[in-house]
């Protein structure tokens, strides 16, 4: 009688899933654990090329001001000949700058051009490259922004 109650008593212990190693060896159920294991597996796929889009984007958008710096630096730099309509001159740089940033605000192609052999920086709103084309800008630069332009030639 000992022998069966010790055999019954392993039976029930085997067939309980009473813990993970039971509960893993257990055939019930098994569908739903890989199933469950695969959609776990879906979701960080998903969530790994939501992650890779979102790194594109910021490197798309890196690149694009990049391009932005390096075409002012350019712009800065190169010399800009012709004629330009100067809507203000400055000593101090940091005058000039503002100036530039306001000019701008009105939508012009505005530019610091700075003035041969002179200390000055001249705010240009438009650069032309024949003398009419400026003089005929300089009216309504004059109305828009400043009653004092005029019409400047860089080399």
């Amino acid at each position: 009688m000992k022998k069966i109650a010790l055999l019954l008593l392993a039976c029930i212990l085997l067939l309980t899933p009473s813990c993970d190693f039971m509960k893993s060896i257990n055939p019930f159920g098994r569908k739903a654990r890989e199933a469950e294991a695969l959609r776990q597996q879906q979701d960080a796929f998903r969530i790994a090329d939501s992650i890779r889009v979102v790194n594109e984007k910021q490197a798309e958008a890196e690149r694009a001001r990049q391009a932005e710096i390096d075409q002012a630096a350019r712009e800065a730099v190169s010399p800009v000949s012709g004629y330009h309509v100067i809507v203000g001159s400055f000593l101090t740089p940091a005058y000039a700058d503002a100036w530039l940033a306001h000019i701008k605000g009105f939508g012009y192609d505005a530019r610091i051009v700075p003035m041969n052999g002179g200390r000055w920086q001249l705010v240009s709103a438009k650069a032309f490259p024949d003398l009419h084309a400026a003089w005929n800008a300089v009216g309504s630069i004059q109305d828009n922004i400043n009653s004092e332009a005029w019409v400047y030639r860089n080399q």
